[in-house]
């Protein structure tokens, strides 16, 4: 029957990357952030997956890429978390992204406290 049947499993994320996707995931449902710095924040943070997308798969996979960060819009922590289960995701590439987007994080709460 199907309650027999094994469900597919996401690879669960190591705690430093479910760290990352819970602060992005806080700091998008903030009530205090401005709509402004909330779209920019999100325009920001899809760059840098983009980016990271392009140096996984080439310029082939950056209109994939594009489309599925455009698609997953409402949803960027789950994009980010697929990202990072990515077994292709070299250990450069994230940390590459827990620095950029610790940094866009950093300023943008620096810019909501001015």
């Amino acid at each position: 029957m199907a309650a027999d049947t094994p469900q597919p499993t996401t690879p669960e994320l190591p705690v430093e990357d479910a760290e990352l996707v819970d602060l992005l995931t806080a700091v998008l449902v903030d009530p205090n952030l401005h709509t402004d710095l909330r779209m920019r924040l999100h325009r920001e943070i899809s760059a840098v997956l983009r980016t990271v997308h392009r140096a996984l798969y080439g310029e082939s996979g950056v209109a994939l890429g594009h489309r599925a960060i455009q698609a997953e819009s409402s949803q960027l922590p789950d994009l980010l978390a697929t990202v990072l289960v990515d077994p292709n995701l070299h250990s450069d590439l994230r940390m590459r992204l827990h620095r950029d987007i610790r940094t866009i994080l950093r300023a943008a709460d620096t810019q909501r406290g001015a």
